[in-house]
């Protein structure tokens, strides 16, 4: 069995070595930027497991077979594969490839996608959450075509539910710099987070030009009748509020109990937020020790962020227990 397998960003300085010093078994067959091929024949029945619980490996593909690089031999023998592993069962599959010879005239998505609608012929897609992987890498003269299921391919990595997400969104009064716009972005870009900019539209396209992305589209600019649309909880983020983070915890426990959308009220780099975004909003709140300089909105928006995704965890752990 040869498994090619792929590594983490930072492990550029791993060694071949490091890999089998842990599994205690195979050999390097091909060793590259960020990726490797292993021949682990011979090894123990155990030795995907334990390759699997080496931190540093990020992905691992089952190679099936090596075909010429013809798309004729590559989706009949994927067919094949895809027949073999899931047969009649109501298991699903994604296509992945990776192109290693950037002159191949076929980008990675759109032969990722022809292959996908070729395969769903026999089989269900699902881009999400498939059970097995359909892995394809383009060579030289040659492709690879190789195969993973859910826990083998991804590492298992602890995180927050996606749905919390949308009970929670930032409502920035009147950001005016590019670099402050620019922080913003960033972050709903970083967590899915919804933000509601009261704002000049000019100042998010010259934002999202600075960035080089497309429209985010978690990130609308709105009007201030329109900022507290669908809230349940509007809360003002204020150095000059007089509760503090206990107030927003208890808030917190409420929403997430009762399923509340949250509206955390910012000012821009320069001011606060204005009377008329105070007077719509239910409770205020002042974040972090008085230290009498103010936090930048981004770095507030954050802070807050945590302090409630950390108390639902904590609540969800909690009813998970009992």
């Amino acid at each position: 069995m040869k498994v090619l397998i792929t590594l983490e960003p930072y492990a550029r300085t791993i060694k071949p070595y490091d890999i089998l010093t842990v599994i205690n078994c195979g050999h390097v067959e091909e060793w590259g930027r960020n990726k490797a091929i292993l021949d682990l024949s011979g090894c123990p029945d155990d030795v995907l497991t334990r390759l699997r619980d080496i931190n540093h490996v990020a992905h691992i593909s089952i190679i099936d077979q090596v075909v010429n690089r013809d798309l004729d031999v590559l989706f009949n023998a994927a067919k094949d594969l895809v027949m073999r592993l899931i047969g009649g069962s109501n298991a699903k599959f994604k296509v992945i490839v990776r192109r290693m010879d950037k002159r191949y005239p076929i980008t990675s998505l759109e032969l990722a996608k022809r292959l996908g609608q070729y395969l769903a012929q026999f089989a269900e897609a699902d881009l999400n959450d498939p059970d097995y992987y359909i892995y394809v890498e383009v060579r030289d003269n040659s492709f690879i075509l190789a195969y993973s299921t859910r826990e083998l391919f991804n590492k298992q990595r602890a995180s927050i539910p996606m749905d919390w997400v949308k009970y929670v969104v930032g409502i920035i009064d009147g950001p005016r710099e590019v670099y402050e716009t620019m922080d913003l972005l960033q972050l709903s870009h970083a967590l899915g987070v919804e933000l509601r900019l009261i704002t000049n539209q000019l100042l998010i396209e010259r934002a999202y030009k600075a960035l080089r992305l497309n429209a985010i589209p978690n990130v609308n600019v709105v009007n201030l009748d329109d900022a507290l649309r669908g809230i349940d909880v509007p809360i003002v983020l204020s150095m000059h509020a007089k509760d503090n983070e206990r107030k927003l915890i208890e808030i917190s426990k409420e929403a997430f109990t009762r399923k509340l959308r949250i509206g955390l009220i910012l000012g821009n780099e320069v001011e606060d937020v204005s009377l008329e975004l105070r007077r719509r909003a239910m409770y205020e709140v002042r974040l972090g020790p008085l230290t009498g300089h103010p936090m930048r909105t981004t770095i507030a928006l954050t802070y807050a962020l945590s302090l409630i995704f950390t108390t639902w965890l904590i609540m969800n752990d909690g009813a998970s227990r009992s």
